[in-house]
């Protein structure tokens, strides 16, 4: 199956066009040795056919138009179905392009090892197509439990073995602060953890506010914040998107393991 038909298969068609250009493999001719026809005197000698060189298609994808926030269509619809069969949370599948499938999308390219843009570009539309399941972090771990992978700023909830919701996040700066007339530094501490406790809604602490957090270290929380950017900027709390993160206050129960790595 070629590329177009994969794309087709998906559902992106029309948001990454194709185009397929002849290059030739090799530009030397072959030499295929014929039979000699047989005459009542004597054998002709063998003959000399030339083949055209082989020919192979290149793939030549161009930027996908109107994949990018703001843009609303029925690519972008199908763009955030893909991002939900994968477990990511682009908000309502809607056709509208904006901040909730913008933090999606850079959770998949966080994951993928890709520009963390946040626009469905040409790199992030293919690796979508041939997209699969993570692998988990913590094989050993509960079948039910959160990874967090502060090297690429991602979150992953696994329930009975399966990975059923992936999320960017952002953590520790490692910068110090001043805030309320407490200074520190601010750091996310690494290591197994469980959930403890929950706060429903807004909540407001000493070093902003936090909406749903689950706490499972001390004062530190999974919340929902409006600023994920793609990089730590957190005071050591773990950030999620604010419309992920009643998801998270209803999915990871209080003795969910968690593991900071």
């Amino acid at each position: 199956m070629n590329l177009l038909a994969v794309l087709a298969a998906a559902g992106m068609t029309s948001a990454v066009a194709l185009s397929v250009v002849a290059l030739p493999i090799s530009s030397t001719p072959r030499a295929v040795a014929v039979e000699p026809a047989a005459t009542t005197t004597t054998m002709t000698t063998a003959a000399v056919v030339t083949v055209a060189p082989l020919v192979a298609p290149v793939v030549t994808p161009p930027v996908p138009a109107g994949l990018v926030p703001g843009a609303e269509s029925g690519d972008v619809v199908r763009l955030q179905e893909r991002l939900v069969q994968l477990h990511y949370d682009p908000g309502t599948v809607d056709g509208h392009y904006g901040d909730d499938t913008a933090l999606a999308v850079m959770a998949f390219q966080k994951v993928s090892g890709l520009g963390r843009t946040g626009v469905a570009d040409t790199g992030t539309m293919l690796a979508l197509v041939g997209a699969a399941d993570p692998a988990p972090l913590v094989p050993a771990g509960a079948p039910t439990r959160v990874e967090v992978d502060v090297a690429r700023q991602v979150l992953f909830v696994w329930s009975d073995g399966q990975p059923v919701k992936i999320l960017p996040v952002s953590t520790g700066s490692g910068l110090h602060y001043c805030e309320t007339g407490g200074c520190g530094v601010a750091v996310t501490p690494l290591g197994d953890f469980r959930a403890e406790r929950r706060i429903a809604g807004l909540h407001r602490s000493p070093l902003g506010v936090l909406y749903n957090p689950v706490f499972f270290h001390q004062g530190f929380a999974i919340h929902g914040s409006p600023s994920i950017p793609p990089y730590p900027a957190s005071h050591g709390c773990i950030r999620v998107p604010i419309h992920s993160s009643r998801w998270i206050y209803d999915h990871i129960t209080d003795g969910t393991p968690i593991h900071l790595v």
